[in-house]
């Protein structure tokens, strides 16, 4: 019996991670008489259609739940496969059937692959160890930046700058006494050291 997806209403819970926009484009033209890779993807039961390239905007708890996800899917399809293999002779359905599930246990394979080099390469993450020695808001800036898309990133960056500089620039009438007493204090500092060293000069000569 082969695996009828044509019908198949997969759920996302509101757990998941963030879907993507659209889908990862290839940019290279196709060349005569080869055939272009596809993006990889797989069909997780909580998770919807994940294409690799969304893994990076996963926290770490969403990325080890597809993990386990994808792992339950590839030895479901093991299980499939070893199933025909015992058989002696196959349909043409079961011939297809066969092609289908040996070609999404490869792309399985390489979902698992490029989700745990994911979590090697955070593991591994200079930036963010460094981030977490400093404080939290650089911690965070830093999870901001990978999980967010670039463009997405700048523009809340640059709204946040924008609001920080609007703050600055509206001191209260206390602040502005404070800091012009503040600079009496300092120009009357410099004016007593600069008498001071005029009445040493004058004691040398």
């Amino acid at each position: 019996m082969g695996f009828d997806t044509g019908n198949r209403i997969t759920r996302r819970r509101t757990s998941a991670g963030p879907t993507s926009n659209k889908h990862p484009v290839n940019t290279r033209k196709n060349a005569p008489g080869r055939q272009v890779a596809r993006p990889t993807f797989l069909t997780l039961r909580d998770h919807g259609k994940l294409f690799v390239a969304d893994l990076p905007r996963l926290s770490d708890g969403q990325l080890a739940h597809v993990g386990k996800e994808a792992q339950d899917v590839l030895e479901s399809l093991k299980r499939r496969l070893e199933d025909i293999d015992r058989q002696t002779a196959l349909t043409q359905t079961e011939q297809e059937t066969l092609i289908r599930a040996s070609t999404k246990r490869d792309v399985t394979y390489r979902f698992i692959s490029a989700v745990r080099e994911e979590q090697e390469q955070r593991h591994n993450n200079s930036a963010l160890r460094d981030a977490a020695r400093e404080s939290l808001s650089r911690t965070f800036l830093e999870i901001a930046r990978r999980c967010l898309p670039g463009t997405t990133f700048d523009s809340i960056l640059q709204e946040a700058l924008a609001a920080c500089d609007e703050e600055a620039n509206k001191d209260s009438p206390e602040d502005m006494n404070q800091d012009h007493k503040s600079i009496s204090k300092i120009e009357s500092s410099e004016a007593s050291l600069m008498s001071i060293g005029v009445t040493a000069d004058s004691q040398e000569l």
